[in-house]
């Protein structure tokens, strides 16, 4: 069978009258055929993100430092779990107020705030993370100028001196506090100053550079920074007070459990337990480890310590039971 031909001008007659009737899209697809279900890209990565797990991470530098250094360890969760983590950055006071309005279900933080935090809102330590030289403990150094005139603990007396938080930073503040307790010194009456200062990289700089006469840091944060070339020395600093065991790092106070991670209370019980397995099993040469010179992790180590530095100062949930 033949079809009849027809001319231009009528063509271009029955085109219109599709458009009036139609409308383009009845003129290039039948009206009883399906429409595809296409799914934008961003709904996509939307709806991967509701499902992803949170872990909320201290950035105690700032989040992108925070990010590089604990970033692969949720890499490595993510391949071993087979499910999506998200990586959210918390601050002194936020890491707070994320778990108590359940925004995160797993947090990874300093064990003074950890502990804190597990005392208030009932959250689940899982491991504790254990470094190459050090293990699963860390301290604080209380620093000065090495040409500062001050040798001695008394010699603070009168002088101007910062942390990073007054309430929940650990080998930052408290444990340096509780350090000068015990030697007869309230930093917060006997100093002339004493201010936060969210940043131990800019405590060291300002104690190098005489804005602060002595301040309060952590373990190796001091290696660190001549590592990264933001200080060149270690010789124009002097550690007050140090200790004469045989740990890694210079210090000053007592020795504490390391980071504690963590899971909300809300948080699936067999995810946590998935979790915690897939910590203590990760090598000490993967990458995640290798880049913050861990080891790996531990089972939980005992944080009565913390709990005691809590119930001393009357901090943040000293009045709530461990």
């Amino acid at each position: 069978m033949r079809f009849p031909r027809f001319g231009f001008g009528v063509l271009r007659g029955a085109i219109f009258l599709c458009l009036v009737v139609f409308g383009l899209a009845a003129c290039t697809a039948r009206l009883d055929d399906p429409k595809p279900e296409i799914t934008p890209a961003a709904t996509l990565r939307a709806q991967s993100s509701e499902n992803a797990v949170r872990v909320g991470v201290l950035a105690i530098r700032s989040a992108v430092t925070a990010q590089a250094q604990y970033g692969p360890i949720l890499t490595y969760l993510e391949g071993t779990l087979g499910r999506p983590f998200t990586f959210v950055p918390l601050g002194q006071e936020d890491q707070f107020t994320k778990v108590e309005q359940g925004n995160v279900d797993f947090i990874f933080n300093n064990p003074l705030a950890a502990v804190q935090i597990r005392r208030l809102y009932g959250t689940r330590f899982l491991a504790t993370l254990s470094y190459v030289e050090t293990g699963p403990h860390f301290g604080g150094l209380i620093i000065v100028r090495e040409d500062s005139g001050i040798a001695t603990l008394d010699d603070l007396q009168g002088k101007r001196g910062a942390c990073v938080n007054f309430e929940t930073a650990a080998a930052g503040c408290i444990f340096q506090v509780y350090h000068l307790k015990q030697h007869g010194i309230n930093p917060f009456t006997d100093f002339g100053i004493f201010t936060e200062i969210a940043s131990q990289d800019n405590i060291v700089l300002s104690v190098l550079n005489g804005t602060i006469d002595v301040g309060f840091i952590r373990t190796g944060q001091l290696e660190q920074m001549v590592l990264e070339g933001a200080i060149l020395n270690l010789d124009e600093i002097r550690i007050l007070d140090r200790a004469t065991d045989n740990y890694f790092y210079p210090h000053t106070t007592t020795l504490y459990p390391e980071w504690p991670f963590a899971a909300l209370a809300h948080t699936d019980p067999s995810l946590a337990d998935a979790v915690r397995q897939a910590l203590i099993a990760i090598p000490a040469d993967h990458p995640a480890m290798e880049q913050i010179k861990a080891v790996g992790f531990v089972p939980t180590t005992d944080y009565t310590s913390l709990d005691m530095l809590i119930e001393t100062f009357h901090l943040r949930s000293w009045d709530v039971g461990p």
